[in-house]
């Protein structure tokens, strides 16, 4: 019997292997596969609310807002500003496209949230920003 540590998905195991059909030619013997442990019963089961919320996507980010009632965009991702759409004082429409961020050689454009009027702009074309920096104030 040889004594085994397993570790599956975070979850350690202790098994014994028993060898079986030992040659008496002194070569190792070929063993058969061995089946996993079962998992363990706390292991919970995927939440079915997970499964029906979908992600957010990265290129349209949610806005943030403040106790004013202005909306702030902050950057989904890093990157080159490339287009600046948005100026202060101007009308959008919800998915109109407010500006455009370059990561990765991908031009990402950044959408209108809802229909909305540009309080102002922090960014300009050319600027690089990180993720979570400030692109825009809607009202």
């Amino acid at each position: 019997m040889k004594k085994y540590r397993i570790t599956v998905n975070g979850k350690t195991f202790d098994v014994d292997v028993e060898e079986v059909g030992a040659q008496k030619s002194g070569h190792s013997p070929v063993s058969a596969p061995v089946a996993a442990a079962p998992a363990p019963a706390s292991v919970p089961a995927p939440r079915a609310e997970a499964a029906q919320t979908p992600a957010p996507s990265p290129v349209a980010p949610r806005p943030a807002v403040p106790a004013g009632g202005a909306t702030t965009m902050k950057s989904p991702l890093p990157g080159k500003v490339l287009k600046v759409m948005a100026t202060p004082g101007s009308s959008w429409k919800k998915g109109d496209t407010l500006l455009v961020i370059e990561a990765m050689k991908m031009e990402n454009e950044i959408l209108a949230p809802r229909d909305c009027t540009i309080e102002d702009v922090a960014v300009e074309a050319n600027q690089t920003v990180k993720t979570g920096d400030l692109l825009l104030k809607l009202a």
